[in-house]
């Protein structure tokens, strides 16, 4: 069970928003929101680390990544990086049989990342963080609305023992309310209509034109930047403009740039 309970500490989740393309893993990758100790729920790979590759977008800011596939291996890993206090990446990326289809895969791995968050919560700690990355949650959510599941639990009870958690989906109506509420940092990139762009407006009370211009600015900088909003803490407002550089033959690849309002409406 976790232990060190401090309820002092600050309440760090953070969302992250994007449709297709819009920049979600980039995000958790580059915008400097993820810390020392770190466990991922890597479903799709999307952290490989290739040591032989000097890249931002290799593992997470070029930190390794080590990948386990079982249950075991995974759990070894974890314990042995927890226990010495140095800073670690693990994830955990469980395969399945090919028979398993439709929703007899799902309930799968719904188990897997429900077996995962278990270990997570029984090892935090309130005397350091934990860092713990689900990828793609609203394919394995069964709801969006209260999230009673250990995700849920680790979304409410989490703050006061030093964890922090991130969450990434596609749209607003994906996010299980209990995930949406407890997570008072956001990250925005580009949707995929208009109609998603009101909502999300709507939750983050920014403009809906500051939210369309995404999009308007990544088709205007294709292949060279990716623009977000960032939501850095909790209340209404506090959203701020960012770009990330994804342009390989640049000097400034793989770097975050805070800009205002009226650079990124230009």
């Amino acid at each position: 069970m976790p232990v060190n309970e401090n309820n002092a500490l600050k309440a760090k989740h953070v969302c992250y928003l994007a449709g297709t393309g819009g920049g979600k893993t980039t995000a958790v990758k580059l915008l400097g929101l993820v810390g020392g100790h770190v466990a991922i729920f890597d479903m799709y790979g999307d952290y490989k680390f290739d040591g032989r590759k000097n890249s931002p977008f290799n593992g997470i800011k070029n930190r390794p990544v080590y990948h386990y596939q079982t249950r075991a291996k995974f759990v070894q890993a974890f314990a042995a990086a927890w226990r010495s206090g140095k800073k670690f990446i693990v994830a955990y990326s469980p395969q399945f049989s090919p028979a398993l289809k439709g929703s007899k895969l799902k309930d799968a791995r719904v188990a897997e990342l429900h077996w995962f968050a278990q270990v997570m919560w029984t090892a935090t700690d309130g005397n350091r963080e934990l860092h713990v990355i689900i990828e793609e949650l609203a394919k394995l959510a069964s709801t969006a609305g209260k999230d009673d599941t250990i995700i849920g639990e680790m979304a409410t009870g989490g703050r006061k023992f030093g964890l922090v958690l991130h969450t990434i989906f596609q749209r607003s109506q994906e996010v299980p309310k209990t995930i949406w509420n407890n997570s008072p940092r956001k990250v925005l990139g580009a949707q995929e209509s208009r109609h998603d762009a009101k909502l999300i407006s709507v939750e983050l009370d920014a403009e809906i034109t500051d939210v369309i211009q995404l999009s308007k600015q990544n088709a205007a900088h294709e292949d060279k930047r990716l623009y977000y909003l960032v939501k850095s803490r909790g209340g209404i407002g506090n959203i701020e403009p960012y770009y990330i550089n994804v342009d390989k033959k640049s000097k400034e690849f793989g770097k975050c740039q805070k800009i205002t309002f009226d650079e990124l409406r230009v």
